[in-house]
């Protein structure tokens, strides 16, 4: 019933549609001339980062232990 009920009002609603302007429909120019491609690097501007070689242990300070913070709870 409601697939009937679509189709049907679909088909009243298309009737009453505005045709679309003709720049709209109208074949593409093939004698046109956009302009030209080109190509460009995609990695301009970009930092290179490689590994390098782990630091010491000598760099990392100490983890505080719980209670030994100082922030002023007691």
């Amino acid at each position: 019933m409601y697939k009937r009920l679509l189709i049907l009002s679909s088909a009243v609603l298309s009737g009453c549609a505005v045709p679309p302007p003709e720049w709209v429909v109208a074949p593409a120019d093939p004698q046109w001339r956009g302009p030209p491609i080109h190509a460009a690097d995609v990695t301009v501007g970009t930092q290179t980062f490689r590994p390098v070689e782990p630091r010491g242990w000598g760099n990392i300070p100490p983890k505080e232990k719980k209670g030994e913070s100082g922030g002023g709870h007691e």
